[in-house]
């Protein structure tokens, strides 16, 4: 049973409202005495019953239930339910992560996004809600090991905490597929850099390498990994999530081969796959046939370098290692089979809106 269960049976034993919320260390200190010996005790605070489940790092979890109208058998029921769950949280070892509470986000999030609801609030009976009112960067990681031994909670959690250094959330949303919630302060390490060159673009891709690449050294496998922009997540999370499923999406139909997927640099990717299939087709046959040079692994890659590099040859040369005349060789070619100068910009538009068609209809 998890603590969305707990709450949820709670309500309907009492007929009261009830909720699940992690104190901070003051509040939790204040209410619960934390390293004393009535911790564990439940306490009656702004007329509710309060019950502590569990504590993490100072951090009290606790259930609470609205006082007024309450029996004491029910007062004592209550108490028993909490505690029964507390003891099973203890023999899981679920506790010492801080899984419950981000189950119970996992739980609300899945229901949101079925429901297409991308501009929702967290509600206040969420545990975490207090602890995503700051800016925070979401990563989505999403795993295709289909045989592999499952990650744990725990040691996906222990990695993170290595690479991050700072206060993170994991939230389990599907099968092989987490949301990561680290400090906006990891862009800056907590500094503030008004002359820094780099983008907050360039910062969030470098961070989302170097993830991808502990992530990868760790466990063997295919893991896809997207990073969206900095968000306040108690307002932003659920339509953040959505961007980051569907850049993922749009990353194994578009860059094959590529494990590190960013929305800012899929919108004509994502603009292309929204056209229903019957239309794509058709533009296909009115553009004309590159089948030939679409079909050529080796032509793609070149045509995918040359665009990747902003139609520099020298600089496309340098990236495939071939010499300069060998890359005009290629792209004479493409020019004789397609008819489609892609040096000059009216045809690479062309040619790459050809490319993303193909690579879309292709699948279907």
């Amino acid at each position: 049973m998890d603590s969305e269960t707990l709450r949820q049976k709670l309500e309907q034993l009492t007929g009261k409202k009830a909720g699940i919320k992690q104190l901070g260390r003051q509040q939790s200190a204040s209410l619960f005495g934390i390293g004393s010996e009535g911790q564990d005790q439940p306490i009656i605070h702004e007329g509710s019953l309060w019950v502590p489940l569990y504590e993490d790092e100072g951090r009290t979890t606790a259930v609470w239930v609205e006082m007024e109208g309450l029996t004491p058998l029910e007062v004592q029921l209550v108490n028993y339910a909490a505690r029964n769950f507390s003891v099973a949280l203890k023999a899981t070892g679920l506790r010492e992560e801080g899984e419950v509470e981000a189950r119970q986000l996992s739980s609300w999030l899945n229901s949101q996004l079925e429901q297409e609801k991308d501009d929702a609030e967290i509600p206040d009976d969420v545990a975490l809600k207090g602890r995503l009112f700051g800016d925070m960067v979401p990563f989505l990681l999403i795993s295709e090991n289909l045989h592999s031994p499952q990650i744990t909670y725990r040691s996906l959690m222990k990695l993170l905490r290595s690479y991050f250094e700072n206060d993170i959330l994991l939230i389990p949303l599907q099968e092989k597929e987490w949301l990561i919630l680290a400090r906006k302060e990891l862009l800056t390490d907590g500094e503030d850099k008004d002359d820094e060159e780099e983008s907050e673009d360039d910062l969030l891709s470098q961070t989302c390498m170097g993830l991808h690449e502990l992530i990868a050294s760790e466990w063997v496998g295919v893991f896809h990994l997207a990073v969206a922009p900095p968000i306040v997540p108690v307002k932003g999370l659920t339509g953040s999530v959505a961007l980051l499923r569907e850049t993922i999406i749009l990353g194994r139909i578009f860059q094959v081969g590529d494990y590190i997927h960013l929305p800012w640099e899929l919108h004509l990717e994502r603009l292309v796959n929204s056209i229903p299939d019957a239309r794509r087709k058709q533009l296909l046959s009115q553009i004309g046939d590159y089948t030939s040079v679409l079909a050529d692994r080796e032509m793609l890659l070149t045509l995918e370098t040359f665009f990747q590099m902003d139609c520099n040859v020298s600089e496309t040369a340098k990236k495939l290692y071939i010499h300069r005349n060998t890359l005009l060789y290629r792209l004479d070619k493409i020019k004789q089979e397609t008819g489609a100068d892609v040096r000059s910009f009216g045809d690479a538009a062309i040619v790459k809106l050809t490319m993303l068609l193909y690579k879309v209809t292709k699948r279907k």
